[in-house]
């Protein structure tokens, strides 16, 4: 695959890229060196055993667990503990590591060879990482299924009896290290009591929910974006690369409406031989989870195309429409009063209450909409245009007593926006200093003009560096 040429960060433009392998995939690997020496005639080997070395060496990775989640993934969606319309999307991990997804491989090492190597540069490269997404109804479906909560067990319980006798993983069971009479599989770092968190799936579940080797070939890729208009933590330093690259690893189930969706980021390392289509249908397979969470899919009911076509309150399909179809504030427990009437009307209309705190310190509560309500009432005729500042736009109401700061607030967004731009507010300033200067070259004659009885120095354009001149003789008490 050709190198993709890095996007200008000023373009706030997203790059896809397929994917992008590490140079090693983590693993144990044994480097072994020989050396002949030869005569001068460079066929004759003067040594008759070459000399050799070997060494061993590791590149290490995540395998069962993350050694910092927070630092590996930089998102989920949807978000933990999330609630709303994600009934139409692919829950995904977003991992700040952008090779993680290829450091491994579903397929089991001695299946692999140089020339798939080779191939792999350009092909779509299978992923180890997958998300799994279950519900009740899994749980309710599936009788050999005991939980959707991950449980908390050791490294050795992957290891069957037989190669671990401490191991707990049930008989008929499958793992990782299925067929293993020992613990060589262990890498190094790896030891039996690490903690790992894992999930038990019925085979016949697994065969329905999990990706086929061509599936993991399409669920990573990796994401370039501009990080330049990224929000920040508050005192968070900016980062120093503009350009963020991150890896994705998206999910291949929907979740279902009106439930809570459990979703796991998965090892399928080396557990090519159970995914579909060809794999088992029986039995049980253990899974290393390195991540979960859980949210909640409201549908329809919460997006905003019903929200707002439930305003109408129609009885039928093509039944009327409510009197008031604005999005408003509804109370039903306003008194019979004109001060209750006011305030009915003014939430009818799209107005709602809220807390503010005014330039001398108090607290009060005073009216605000937004500039979307469809109200057409024009401002009041008496207010000064334009306004000074933002005090100068508020209304007061006199049948409730509070100020309706919509203006107000409309006015400090517009000059917030207009600051924010660097050419207007550059123009501005200049504006500013210009006008300042004008007034004091302006007082500067009219002072002189007094002082040395000249009125036409008032109408003419002195030169300013006699002006100067004339201004420090009279502050040193000199006549010029």
């Amino acid at each position: 695959m050709s190198t993709p040429t890095p996007p200008n960060p000023a373009d706030e433009r997203v790059t896809f890229v397929q994917h992008q392998l590490p140079g090693l995939d983590s693993a144990v690997y044994r480097l072994s060196v020989e050396q002949h020496v030869l005569q001068s005639d460079d066929t004759t080997s003067v040594n008759t055993a070459p000399v050799s070395r070997d060494w061993e060496f590791a590149v290490g990775g995540p395998r069962f667990s993350l050694a910092d989640p927070a630092g590996t993934i930089s998102s989920l969606f949807p978000a933990l503990n999330a609630t709303g319309d994600f009934h139409t999307v692919l829950p995904h991990v977003v991992l700040s590591t952008a090779v993680l997804p290829w450091i491994r491989s579903p397929q089991r090492p001695q299946s692999k060879s140089e020339s798939d190597a080779a191939v792999a540069v350009d092909a779509d490269v299978p992923s180890w990482l997958a998300v799994l997404t279950l519900d009740s109804d899994d749980l309710a479906a599936n009788p050999d299924l005991t939980g959707l909560e991950p449980v908390q067990v050791t490294l050795g319980d992957l290891f069957p009896a037989a190669a671990n006798p401490d191991s707990k993983l049930p008989a008929g069971t499958h793992s990782y290290f299925d067929g293993a009479t020992d613990t060589d599989g262990l890498q190094p770092g790896e030891a039996l009591g690490d903690a790992v968190q894992v999930i038990d799936l019925p085979l016949a579940l697994f065969a329905e929910i999990a990706p086929t080797i061509a599936d993991l070939g399409l669920n990573s890729h990796v994401r370039q974006l501009s990080l330049q208009a990224t929000p920040a933590l508050l005192g968070a330093e900016p980062p120093t690369d503009p350009l963020g690259t991150y890896a994705i690893v998206i999910g291949n189930r929907l979740p279902q409406n009106v439930q809570t969706s459990h979703a796991y980021l998965v090892s399928l390392e080396a557990l090519a031989p159970f995914l579909p289509p060809s794999g088992p249908t029986t039995g049980i397979l253990r899974l290393a989870v390195l991540a979960s969470w859980t949210f909640i899919s409201q549908g329809d009911p919460l997006d905003f195309t019903a929200t707002v076509a439930d305003l109408n309150q129609r009885p039928a399909p093509k039944g009327p429409d409510a009197a008031v179809t604005t999005l408003r504030i509804v109370r039903n427990d306003l008194p019979a009063t004109p001060a209750g009437a006011a305030i009915g009307a003014a939430l009818t209309r799209g107005y709602a209450p809220l807390t503010h705190t005014v330039r001398t310190g108090e607290t009060t509560a005073s009216w605000f909409r937004g500039p979307l309500s469809p109200d057409d009432s024009p401002p009041p005729a008496d207010l000064p245009v334009p306004y000074s500042c933002s005090d100068a736009a508020l209304v007061f109401d006199p049948t409730t007593g509070l100020f309706d700061a919509s203006l107000a607030a409309a006015w400090t967004v517009g000059r917030l926006i207009a600051l924010q731009d660097k050419a207007f507010s550059t123009a501005l300033y200049a504006w500013k200093r210009g006008l300042g200067q004008t007034v004091v070259d302006t007082a500067e004659r009219q002072i002189l003009a007094e002082v040395l009885g000249d009125p036409q120095l008032t109408n003419t354009t002195t030169s300013k560096p006699l002006l100067h001149a004339t201004m420090r003789l009279l502050a040193q008490g000199r006549t010029p």
